[in-house]
């Protein structure tokens, strides 16, 4: 070690260096595509399951109101087999669009603060994007083809 304070420079350096391209994989992984599909389908697809469970226990409760209402000698009307379950119902609603809403706005801020490529954003969609380019394209061609069709008709009115 002639120079203790060159090699610990070229160490830090070798583990900032490291450190950085570890840190770009790990973003890499966590921003793919993949996985970001399988987050979210996990997540909002767990609560919208909760949601029509819920939905189902609601029209399971109405027919055992119904039924009870019906058959029974007394007639008796046990509102608590709708109630409960209703509530239940509207609150698996409310998580599960309070779940979507944040999915939805953690994955726009990720986009605009984090990641500058366009192709690489979450929901990025080649084939709207080429779409999108193409119809620019024809409102073009269609633009000029219309200055095309008016200089020749100036032309042959002369």
């Amino acid at each position: 070690m002639k120079n203790p304070q060159q090699f610990f420079k070229a160490q830090t350096n070798q583990v900032i260096n490291k450190s950085t391209e570890s840190f770009g994989q790990f973003k890499q992984f966590l921003f793919a595509p993949n996985l970001l599909t399988f987050v979210i389908s996990v997540v909002v697809g767990n609560s919208f399951g909760a949601t029509v469970k819920e939905l189902v226990n609601t029209v399971s409760g109405v027919l055992a109101f119904v039924h009870l209402w019906l058959f029974s000698k007394s007639h008796v009307m046990n509102y608590t087999f709708i109630t409960k379950p209703f509530g239940a119902f509207f609150n698996s609603l409310i998580t599960m669009i309070f779940i979507a809403f944040i999915v939805f706005y953690t994955i726009k801020f990720i986009n605009d603060t984090l990641i500058v490529n366009s192709v690489d954003k979450w929901g990025y969609n080649q084939a709207h994007a080429d779409a999108l380019k193409l119809q620019q394209q024809n409102e073009k061609t269609i633009a000029l083809q219309h200055q095309i069709l008016e200089q020749l008709k100036k032309r042959n009115d002369q």
